[in-house]
């Protein structure tokens, strides 16, 4: 083996392993960016309406969709076509305004007892016009949302009229 056959290839271990020279620091720039975006709000427009009944004998319910659609089951089947006053009935509408565009959430209540007294009568089933998905406001910043809800009637029902709150929270995506 000549000396030849030795050295070269050794030199050449020699430059692969030796790191090439490097810059000690290195320099660049970032950038930060934020938005700041208008706050939610929502304001009550009309109330979610069930409407006037005759008293049940037996237990029913009554149901307003977010459409306005009436039903009733039981003894509250027959009362879908008792004669209301103008706006008697229909869902709970709401304004919401905020940043345009911006897609938002609903959250409802599962159920709320609504009063006259010590008479109660249970609301459930709150459903809107809001998928669960969210829905953007409009270019104006604006959206309306219909509330509709189920009223659970007992059969022989305390006569008078009843009401109770329910929340409504909205919140951005």
């Amino acid at each position: 083996m000549r000396l030849r056959d030795i050295v070269v290839p050794a030199a050449m271990v020699l430059v692969i392993a030796t790191p090439a020279s490097a810059q000690s620091a290195a320099n660049q720039s970032g950038s930060g960016k934020a938005e700041v975006v208008a706050p939610l709000s929502i304001q009550p427009v009309l109330d979610l309406r069930f409407g006037r009944f005759y008293r049940p004998v037996s237990n029913g319910n009554l149901t307003v969709s977010p459409s306005g659609a009436v039903t009733g089951t039981g003894s509250m089947a027959s009362e879908v076509s008792t004669p209301q006053a103008t706006g008697g009935r229909g869902p709970g509408t709401f304004l919401v305004r905020g940043d345009p565009s911006r897609v938002f959430r609903i959250s409802l209540p599962n159920r709320i007892n609504i009063t006259n007294g010590a008479a109660t009568m249970r609301v459930s089933n709150f459903t809107s016009n809001v998928p669960s998905r969210g829905v953007a406001l409009s270019s104006a910043g604006q959206f309306n949302i219909t509330v509709g809800a189920r009223l659970q009637v007992a059969g022989n029902q305390a006569v008078g009229a009843y009401s109770g709150r329910f929340p409504v929270t909205v919140t951005y995506d």
